[in-house]
């Protein structure tokens, strides 16, 4: 009898709990805005593929390690590679970086440059493309 009792329960853990959108007004939803560092795409590079590396580099600058390679990929275009702040900031709030950019197509490239904070945000500068990594 136990046992007929416990194997008829065994459904009740799996029902649905009814409504997925279930709002309860304690938090206002919001969309997400990542800050994207100002600065344009070299020469070779897509906008859009440089815009998911430039956001990957200004997410390994605000996590402040000092050792950080942060992974980007743009979806659309399968192109993909690693954004990694060399060295500590030096006065004025600069640091270099290097950026990997992998597409399966061409050599894998090195971009290089500086990213310094602004008011505003990132501010990239002297950013060049080195060649094959």
């Amino acid at each position: 009898m136990l046992l007929a009792a416990v194997l008829s329960c065994g459904a009740c853990s799996t029902a649905p709990l009814g409504d997925d959108d279930l709002t309860t007004g304690s938090i206002t939803p919001r969309a997400a805005s990542l800050r994207e560092p100002r600065g344009s795409a070299p020469r070779g590079i897509a906008a859009g593929d440089w815009q998911q590396a430039k956001l990957a580099l200004d997410q390994a600058l605000a996590s402040g390690e000092r050792d950080i390679s942060v992974p980007w990929e743009n979806a659309q275009t399968g192109v993909r590679g690693t954004a990694t702040p060399i060295g500590t900031a030096r006065a004025g709030g600069c640091r270099d970086f290097m950026i990997a950019v992998v597409d399966g197509k061409t050599t894998d490239r090195w971009v290089q440059g500086e990213a310094c904070r602004a008011e505003g945000g990132t501010v990239l500068n002297q950013v060049r493309v080195l060649g094959s990594a």
